[in-house]
């Protein structure tokens, strides 16, 4: 049967009015709008698996399939049954995408990467994104150093070794900005680079959930969750608790699986205890704000 779904029609497409939850002007103009399907909750059953099919894949009998919904949505449904508004969600894989459930879309600049989702319930969550996950791959790859000696972190901090926005030109909250490193990279061995990088990629993060208008603890999911020190310059940067799933099920696939059950139960979730910011962490913070203002 063709359904469409609230968080797909709310995400780049153009095709969804946030103020009117009606199709937009241009479905209008276009003169589209008979050929829209029906707009469906994600978690309505659209049918169950052909009896042929679930044999050939193994399946018990009588599979149901959902509508489905938008994977970044996915990701921040668990969390949207867990906690109240506000709070804040980074997803961190090739996109780092801070999403603000409660925030308003006032503040949202869209020539900074800011942009408005709509959740599984159908509300607006203003949302910034860059590409954390890419720029760590270009500037760390896949082997980071096992152990960072603590006088490497009190050279990074003390020194104010930074690297600043932004590696991937033209997109996330400094697009106009070329990345450049505050010391000769020559300087810098392993360990005090991947330190530096960690806490670019927070800040960065923070500067997200600030022109998201993030409120309330900020729940990290995805492999920066792993990263201590992204993890404690976060802190350091927004003043807000942060905590760490460290679940190895990613936010999307509990998403998905939660739509059988939307009328109850609360996600699963492995959450690291919140972190303390160091004051030193923020001083760095502060001197990096300011650099980027220039």
């Amino acid at each position: 049967m063709p359904s469409s779904e609230i968080t797909s029609l709310g995400c780049h497409t153009d095709l969804w009015n946030f103020e009117t939850s009606l199709y937009s002007s241009l479905v209008l103009r276009q003169g589209w709008l008979e050929k829209m399907p029906e707009v469906r909750p994600a978690s309505d059953v659209l049918g169950l698996v052909h009896p042929e099919l679930c044999r050939k894949l193994g399946l018990r009998a009588r599979v149901p399939v959902h509508v489905g919904i938008h994977d970044s949505n996915a990701s921040l449904l668990p969390h949207l049954l867990e906690h109240d508004p506000p709070f804040a969600v980074v997803s961190t894989g090739t996109w780092v995408i801070a999403t603000a459930p409660g925030g308003t879309l006032t503040g949202l600049d869209p020539a900074r990467d800011c942009l408005a989702n709509l959740d599984a319930f159908g509300r607006p969550v203003p949302s910034a994104r860059f590409m954390g996950g890419r720029e760590y791959s270009q500037l760390v790859g896949d082997a980071p150093p096992a152990h960072v000696g603590a006088a490497t972190m009190a050279r990074v901090l003390d020194e104010a070794i930074m690297l600043l926005p932004s590696v991937t030109a033209g997109s996330g909250p400094f697009p106009s900005r070329k990345a450049h490193w505050t010391h000769p990279q020559h300087t810098l061995d392993r360990e005090a680079r991947f330190v530096a990088v960690s806490f670019y990629l927070a800040l960065m993060t923070a500067e997200c959930l600030e022109l998201a208008g993030a409120d309330g603890n900020t729940i990290v999911e995805g492999p920066f969750a792993a990263n201590k020190l992204f993890i404690e310059m976060l802190v350091a940067a927004t003043g807000r608790p942060v905590e760490a799933m460290t679940s190895s099920q990613t936010g999307t696939s509990i998403g998905a699986a939660l739509l059988a059950r939307m009328q109850g139960g609360r996600a699963p979730g492995n959450v690291k205890a919140p972190i303390e910011s160091s004051t030193r962490m923020a001083g760095y913070a502060a001197k990096w704000r300011a650099a980027v203002a220039e």
